[in-house]
Parts: C-alpha cells; structure tokens; sequence
C-alpha cells in the first residue's frame, strides 16, 4: 500500500466545493477509480487550523499511481486546472507506505 498525503490551505468560501471536489466519491476519486491500483481517498479538516485540509489517496502500489497518472495525463491536468481555483496553496507532503493489517502495539496485545 501507498499513500499520497497533500496539505491545502482553502479560502473559507471555497471550502464547501473543495471538500466535494477533493474528498471520497468527489471527480478526483471518481478519476482515480478509472485504475484498479486505486483504493480509496480520505480527507481531513484541520481543527485549530480553518481551511487547513490533509488529503490521502491509497493505492495498491507506487507503481499503480505512475502507471494512472501516465494513463490518465491528460484527463488529470484537465481536473486538475478546473479544481485549482478550490485552493490556495498544495503542499504534496510525500509518499508513505502503509499496511491494511497494521495495528498500534497496544491493539495487537488486546
């Protein structure tokens, strides 16, 4: 498992649009789900923060993200100049490796 972490900073009137546009049965989801590598989108609301949004894309692998995004380039460019005006700042925070089974140390003990 793969997952893509990005923090956007949001204007206060766009924040309605943008956690449609960027959250789980949003247009970004519904592209990603064009490749079977997808797995699913979460988004998160900064609670001390206003406008302050982390957003994480699973995939299977890093390689399933490459391969939609050399796939899918130009439908992807396409969304993502449509959705820019959501937004104020993008900050890809990187690529993480998870695990479905994992659980804390203190789950496992239960």
């Amino acid at each position: 498992m793969i997952e893509l972490l990005y923090r956007y900073t949001v204007h206060p009137a766009q924040a309605r649009a943008f956690e449609h546009a960027y959250g789980p049965t949003g247009p970004w989801a519904q592209l990603f789900g064009r490749h079977g590598g997808y797995r699913r989108t979460r988004l998160f609301r900064d609670r001390k923060e206003p406008g302050v949004y982390i957003v994480m894309d699973v995939w299977d692998s890093k390689a399933d993200w490459d391969g939609f995004r050399a796939e899918h380039a130009q439908a992807y460019a396409r969304l993502d100049r449509e959705l820019r005006m959501l937004y104020l700042e993008e900050l890809l925070l990187g690529y993480y490796e998870g695990d479905e089974e994992y659980r804390a140390p203190s789950e496992r003990m239960a």
